[in-house]
């Protein structure tokens, strides 16, 4: 799965797997072009805040979540529609080294735990 910052940079790519979707709620029906319109003025008039992104499925979905919450499925590809989605997406912890020892440390700590170096 692939994770965006705005709806029409997952839209864009959306529209490389899939060029037909429909929402997730309803019947209503968005060829490529169309989604593109859609995602850009959703970016314009209700843009994502810091903490939530936009995930893109491997068939062509496209959800809205925060880290290691819950999925909300927006848009499905017509052509897989039995897509078996995932309803979380868990972000690959950044393991950071020390630059003076070259221990591992933990995301967001300010000094090393092994030699108390402090971390940029």
């Amino acid at each position: 799965m692939e994770r965006f910052d705005t709806m029409l940079k997952a839209a864009e790519f959306a529209a490389t797997l899939c060029g037909n979707f429909r929402f997730a709620t309803s019947n209503d029906r968005y060829d490529a072009k169309d989604l593109l319109v859609l995602a850009e003025t959703s970016d314009s008039e209700n843009p994502s805040d810091e903490d939530s992104f936009y995930v893109v499925s491997q068939n062509g979905s496209i959800g809205f979540c925060e880290d290691g919450e819950e999925i909300d499925w927006l848009f499905l590809p017509s052509s897989a529609l039995n897509e078996n989605l995932p309803t979380k997406f868990q972000a690959d912890p950044q393991v950071r080294y020390c630059p003076k020892c070259g221990s591992a440390v933990n995301a967001g700590a300010r000094f090393c735990g092994k030699c108390g170096g402090k971390l940029r």
